[in-house]
């Protein structure tokens, strides 16, 4: 029974299970209702109109209303209410409510962090884009509301409009947005999930797919590992996947980063996930002659590479790129270079060593100059892309039931010493050349490192949707 993690609702008071969505804002006509977040619409009647005479003395789905722009509730006249986002001003149609046992909160984002996890979607832009509630301070330890873009241009932005008349600004760190618990309700996204969201086969395939896919690609080394450390056999928990309904088995071949269950994560759900996924990558480079390449062995050993862009031509890089996903050439993005710099921060949840999801995942930077440890460079743990039994052993205590760390950030911390795990210790990517393109599949061990906090660090990204990377595909 899926929630409405957040709903558009009319009326004075929220109905039980919920409440009005509030942030701290400043300003002469400082109320109580000042603080309530609302929606504006293409036009004032389509808020209303979209609403049954039921739906309107108790909540009106988000689905039906498509807001395309958030904002807070102020004084009109001194009777009546607008909603207003910075810059105009509609008659007030409908506040922003949350479902409580969605475990809402406001999670505060530093520079360069993407994929954003467990955002409820709020509306949809004129111009079509999903959008977020993201918060952005101003003085006096206040706030304005805005949109966290989910695509387009200004993805990963958070745009607000902040004082009256004044364009939008919008923010790539040091705001907060909205999240909920992973996997809670049908308003909620996971934004990790940017690429082959949808399943392209029938529900009765879905079955015997999987079941190919694990008779293929496990090895018998595989499944007896899975069982030492699940205590269950693979045929097992096979068997317990094939009773589960489509839309369930769907998620398995998506690239949700982590599916709650009661049950199939303490028998392997999660870590057969990440085997299956590893092992067809390996299957499709070699399948595609990519193991011929010059770089294929250093890469497949340590899970990064870094070159000397200087002497890089546009086949190299792509040549490098398909190699290390697995690729075909067709598939790779279009390679456009933007400057995407990263302030420090004190108390960085980056600078914690983590894996950013189950599949591989490839980022890639182009330090422009010489980097030095002092600008905090990235951290990352060779090896460590592989699921080898420390880590398969560590993922399985991460992930089991009631992993309530997991629902809240999908993107696992490393909670001891990576040499716990039997990796070396972690590699810091400093560089000497003038220009270096280093490539990482970030789904082994890497963190930011440290600095001095307001330390700028800049490096060249691939733009577009995919964290500077490229798309990410289970």
């Amino acid at each position: 029974n899926a929630r409405n993690c957040l709903s558009w609702g009319f009326g004075e008071k929220a109905p039980g299970g919920q409440r009005d969505l509030q942030i701290s804002v400043s300003g002469d006509d400082s109320i109580a209702m000042e603080k309530t977040v609302c929606a504006l619409y293409e036009s004032s009647e389509s808020a209303a109109g979209s609403c049954t005479e039921e739906e309107e003395e108790g909540e009106c789905s988000l689905a039906a209303q498509k807001p395309i722009d958030v904002g807070l509730v102020v004084t009109a006249d001194g009777n009546s209410y607008e909603c207003f986002n910075g810059e105009t001003s509609e008659p007030l149609s409908t506040v922003a409510r949350v479902d409580l046992g969605c475990n809402t909160r406001w999670r505060f984002l530093t520079y360069d962090v993407w994929p954003i996890g467990s955002v409820i979607i709020a509306g949809s832009t004129a111009e079509g884009y999903n959008f977020g509630v993201c918060r952005c301070p101003v003085e006096d330890k206040n706030y304005e509301i805005g949109r966290l873009y989910l695509a387009g241009p200004k993805m990963g932005g958070c745009g607000c409009k902040q004082g009256s008349g004044k364009e939008e600004k919008v923010l790539i760190g040091e705001y907060e947005y909205l999240q909920a618990d992973e996997g809670k309700g049908h308003l909620f996204q996971d934004v990790a999930s940017n690429s082959n969201a949808e399943v392209a086969m029938s529900d009765k395939d879905l079955y015997p797919a999987l079941q190919k896919l694990i008779a293929d690609h496990l090895s018998e080394e595989d499944r007896s590992t899975l069982e030492r450390i699940t205590d269950t056999q693979v045929s097992v928990l096979e068997e317990e996947l094939m009773k589960q309904d489509p839309s369930f088995l769907r998620k398995i071949f998506s690239h949700e980063r982590y599916i709650p269950h009661p049950t199939l994560n303490n028998k392997g759900l999660h870590l057969l996930r990440c085997l299956l996924a590893e092992k067809i990558a390996d299957s499709r480079r070699r399948q595609r002659g990519y193991h011929k390449h010059p770089d294929y062995e250093t890469f497949m050993r340590d899970g990064i590479l870094a070159k000397n862009f200087s002497e890089l031509s546009s086949e190299d890089i792509q040549g490098i790129m398909a190699m290390v996903s697995g690729f075909d050439i067709n598939e790779l993005p279009p390679i456009r270079w933007v400057d995407r710099p990263v302030k420090h921060l004190a108390g960085d949840a980056q600078y914690q060593m983590h894996v950013d999801t189950f599949h591989a995942a490839y980022k890639i930077w182009i330090y422009m100059n010489e980097t030095t440890v002092d600008q905090g460079p990235l951290n990352f743990v060779r090896g460590s892309h592989r699921n080898t039994p420390g880590k398969l052993e560590w993922l399985y205590r991460m992930t089991v039931p009631p992993a309530t760390h997991v629902l809240k950030e999908p993107s696992i911390r490393l909670d001891v010493d990576e040499t716990e795990l039997g990796f070396e210790p972690r590699s810091v990517m400093t560089t000497s050349a003038k220009t270096t393109f280093v490539i990482a599949d970030t789904s082994g061990f890497h963190a930011r490192g440290m600095a001095e906090p307001g330390t700028i660090r800049h490096a060249m990204r691939i733009e577009g949707p995919y964290d500077g990377g490229l798309p990410r595909k289970n």
